[in-house]
């Protein structure tokens, strides 16, 4: 079966193309119905991963589906699971392809993934809570007019985080406008209504990226070690060893130098590495406790919401290894380089949640002076000790310091 896979499968993936979504799923449905097993599947993920050949993408892509698929089978009590995802500029995206060169039509994409996911899966609700974070060119709107269109107001709702703010609602404290957002304060916000909404015993809250970088056909990944392993959170990571991972250019020195100092700076997160990776899931139960008094409301949100999932309780985070293909085109966070405003956002968690550690910590003062022109010079000026080494050795490696970086 998976030769049959191998010769079938195109050398790429097509965010756009619907026959590519098609032969995924059917790709998928041939290994389940040859009555493939866990382990199995693990077994080919592992030889296919082990010939690191970027043209795999679509076979590794079909099994990590096909197990999230198979761990459907095991949910055995009433289950919602809520999906947010925020929208800002993305009036291009959601457009068809066939009407806009950046059109992804990623909504009613994300829409058919779940139901195919879920299908004949009584004991599981899903919903689709889209939050429109302040966008000019009306971004919420469009999609509304999407959910209207194709009837979909059962399962897809939208939100505003201008509403919430107007109303003061306690996710959105200390936001005055939705300026003050960069995606950090929507999520925050879709997760709440998640939660307040809901009239389940048992609810996963999972969120993801408006692109289609990561097809929600993985979302049971996440699922599967909240419901099983007690655990409170799973994060998906672009940067383990059975991570598949396709990326049009490369930032990776700069993501290197990002790592690195951050890794000073909070220190309870251990091996977790790729916290920026924009597919995680809670248990419903902790998002009261990790939402409140949020400090960060931009796009270092993900640390502090991690860093607050493992005060409440250490090691209750599962890394998931994913399938991860670039959305590049007509991103919105591209040309912003956000890494010395999230850095900057770093030092208040430190300050805040470390504030021992803040007093004695040299790289607090030193990111605190940095300027525009200080951080470009430096992302100019990497030490080799960090762009030489991988990722994963910044939890215990230290040996470059400030006077390195100066």
């Amino acid at each position: 079966m998976i030769n049959k896979i191998l010769e079938s499968s195109p050398k790429e993936i097509d965010l756009t193309n619907e026959k590519h979504s098609q032969l995924i799923l059917e790709s998928v449905e041939s290994l389940l119905e040859s009555n493939i097993s866990i382990q199995e599947i693990n077994d080919l993920e592992k030889d296919l991963i082990n010939k690191k050949d970027n043209t795999l993408i679509f076979p590794l892509l079909s099994l990590k589906i096909a197990r999230s698929k198979l761990f459907t089978s095991d949910i055995r009590e009433p289950l919602l699971i809520s999906v947010v995802f925020a929208v800002y500029k993305e009036h291009n995206r959601i457009k068809k392809s066939s009407v806009h060169p950046h059109g992804e039509d990623f909504l009613l994409k994300k829409v058919s993934q779940l139901e195919w996911l879920f299908k004949d899966q009584t004991n599981v609700q899903w919903e689709l809570i889209v939050v429109d974070d302040g966008c000019p060119e009306g971004s919420g709107r469009i999609a509304q007019s999407i959910i209207d269109e194709n009837k979909l107001n059962d399962k897809v709702r939208v939100i505003y985080l201008s509403e919430a703010i107007e109303k003061k609602l306690p996710p959105v404290k200390g936001l005055l406008s939705t300026n003050g957002s960069q995606k950090g304060g929507s999520i925050v916000y879709g997760m709440w209504d998640a939660v307040q909404q809901s009239k389940f015993k048992k609810q996963v809250v999972a969120y993801t990226d408006a692109d289609l970088s990561t097809h929600l056909g993985q979302l049971m990944l996440l699922v599967d070690p909240i419901l099983k392993d007690q655990k409170l959170a799973a994060i998906g990571s672009r940067r383990e060893p059975k991570s598949v991972v396709i990326k049009a250019g490369s930032r990776n020195d700069r993501g290197k130098l990002f790592i690195y100092l951050w890794k000073r700076l909070i220190p309870n997160l251990g091996n977790i590495i790729d916290t920026q990776c924009g597919f995680k899931a809670f248990k419903s139960d902790i998002i009261p406790d990790i939402i409140e008094e949020m400090i960060e409301k931009k796009f270092a949100f993900d640390i502090e919401l991690l860093l607050k999932t493992q005060q409440h309780h250490e090691g209750s985070i599962f890394k998931v290894p994913i399938a991860w293909i670039d959305s590049e085109a007509a991103s919105t966070t591209t040309d912003i380089q956000p890494y010395l405003p999230m850095l900057k956002a770093i030092v208040k968690m430190n300050k805040a949640y470390f504030p021992n550690d803040s007093e004695s910590n040299e790289f607090v003062p030193f990111i605190e002076s940095l300027n525009p022109e200080s951080f470009n010079h430096l992302l100019d000026h990497i030490p080799e000790k960090i762009t030489s080494r991988e990722p994963k050795e910044f939890t215990e490696y230290d040996g470059v310091r400030v006077n390195d970086l100066k």
